[in-house]
C-alpha cells in the first residue's frame, strides 16, 4: 500500500512542475474566485459552530473546498481545494489526489505555484507553525525538515500525521524548474476553532484577511486581444521575477503578483504584435503617447531564440506601481534587422497596466 502511494505521490508531483504557461493565465482568471472561496471557509466552521456539530470537510471532487491553510511566520492565510489542476491552482493551494487528507495518518501532500502562495516557504525553519482549518476543527503542525528534491522524486510516507508543503525551486522562477521544495512538518495539536485558548486557532478561525486585487487588465482593442496575448500564443523564454520597494508579505503571498505579470506580458505582446502589423492605433492603445521604436516597425521578434524575459515588479504596500521587462532577441523583417536589447517601462493605474516606455537598443542584454 505505502509502496502504490508513494508512486502516485510521485506523479502529482511530477505534474504539479510542469504546468509553467497555463497557470499564469489561470491566476488572471480566477483570482476574484480566491476572496469567495476564503470567506465560504469561514461561514462553513461558523455554520458548523452554530449547530453545535464539529468536524472536517473531506472533499468528493476536485475543485472542492477542503479547508483553509494558515502559516503564521508568512502572513499566509489559503484556501486549500482537492486536486491539482491548474484551474485549482489558479485560485487555491492544492491537495494531491492519492495522499491523506492533513489529520489522516501519512503524509498529505500541498501543492502551490511558486511566486504565490509558496513564494516564502524556504524560509520556515523547524519549530515554525502551520495551522490546518477544515470545518471547525483546527490542526496544528510543526515544521521537521525541508528539502529540495528532483521533480518526481516520491514523498516518504509517515505513520502518523503530517503534511508537505510542495512547490517550484528557486521560488522566483517563471520556467519550468527541474527541482521541487518540500517543507514537512508533524502534527502537534487540535483545536475547536474559536474554543481554544492557545494559539491554535489564532488567525484561522474567525474574520479571514482580504485578497489583494489580482485582476489586471492592458487596454488592448477587442481585434488586438484576439491575436492572443499569453504565453500560451507566444513563444517567450522567461526569467524570473523580482519584487522591488515595499510590497506587504499579504500581496507577495497572493495571486496578485501573478495576476500583474499575465497583464504585463498582455501589453508587452500587444505592443509586438501592433508594430509587426503596423498597426498604429493598436499601439497608441497599449502605449499610449509611446514612439514606436523604428526597429520594430513591420518586423518580428523571434522569441524562441530570445534570452529569457525578466520580470521586476515595483509595489507599495498592496499597490503595484511599476513593471519592467528586460530581454534581447534576434528581431527579423523591418528595415533594421538584428539582435536587440529590449527595455519595456509599464505603469499600473488602478488595475489597468500600459507601456510608458519602450527602449530598443543594440547588443546583448547586461549581465
Amino acid at each position: 500500500m505505502k509502496r502504490w502511494v508513494r508512486v502516485v505521490v510521485g506523479l502529482a508531483l511530477l505534474w504539479g512542475a510542469i504546468g509553467t504557461v497555463g497557470y499564469r493565465w489561470g491566476w488572471q482568471h480566477h483570482a476574484s474566485v480566491a476572496r469567495s472561496v476564503l470567506v465560504h471557509g469561514a461561514d462553513t466552521a461558523a455554520a458548523l459552530r452554530s449547530t453545535g456539530s464539529c468536524g472536517t470537510v473531506t472533499p468528493t471532487a476536485d475543485g472542492q473546498l477542503a479547508g483553509v491553510l494558515h502559516i503564521a511566520r508568512l502572513g499566509v492565510t489559503a484556501p486549500v481545494e482537492a486536486g491539482t489542476e491548474n484551474r485549482v491552482l489558479a485560485v487555491a493551494v492544492g491537495h494531491a489526489d492519492g495522499t491523506p487528507w492533513p489529520g489522516q495518518d501519512g503524509a498529505a501532500v500541498l501543492l502551490a505555484h511558486d511566486v504565490s502562495y509558496f513564494a516564502n516557504i524556504d524560509q520556515l525553519r523547524p519549530g515554525d507553525v502551520i495551522d490546518y482549518r477544515s470545518g471547525c476543527l483546527v490542526r496544528r503542525f510543526t515544521v521537521e525538515s525541508r528539502q529540495v528534491v528532483k521533480a518526481g522524486s516520491p514523498v516518504p510516507d509517515t505513520s502518523g500525521p503530517t503534511v508537505v508543503l510542495d512547490t517550484c525551486w528557486p521560488t522566483d522562477a517563471l520556467w519550468y524548474t527541474p527541482d521541487r521544495y518540500l517543507v514537512q512538518a508533524v502534527e502537534t495539536g487540535i483545536t475547536v476553532a474559536g474554543h481554544g485558548h492557545g494559539s491554535q486557532s489564532r488567525g484561522v478561525a474567525g474574520s479571514v484577511p482580504a485578497i489583494p486585487v489580482s485582476s489586471y487588465t492592458t487596454p488592448a482593442p477587442p481585434a488586438l486581444a484576439a491575436t492572443g496575448l499569453d504565453l500560451s500564443h507566444n513563444q517567450q523564454p522567461m526569467g524570473t521575477m523580482t519584487l522591488r520597494g515595499s510590497p506587504s508579505p499579504t500581496w507577495v503571498q497572493s495571486p496578485a503578483p501573478l495576476g500583474l505579470e499575465a497583464a504585463a506580458l498582455a501589453a508587452y505582446f500587444g505592443a509586438l504584435h501592433a508594430a509587426a502589423t503596423q498597426r498604429s492605433d493598436w499601439w497608441q492603445a497599449v502605449a499610449p503617447g509611446v514612439p514606436v521604436p523604428p526597429a520594430l516597425w513591420g518586423a518580428t521578434v523571434e522569441g524562441p531564440d530570445a534570452s529569457p524575459l525578466q520580470v521586476v515588479i515595483t509595489v507599495a504596500g498592496d499597490h503595484p506601481e511599476r513593471v519592467q521587462l528586460s530581454t534581447t532577441a534576434p528581431v527579423s523583417g523591418g528595415g533594421a534587422p538584428g539582435r536587440y536589447h529590449l527595455d519595456i517601462g509599464e505603469t499600473v493605474h488602478g488595475t489597468t497596466v500600459v507601456i510608458t516606455s519602450f527602449v530598443v537598443s543594440n547588443g546583448e542584454m547586461a549581465s
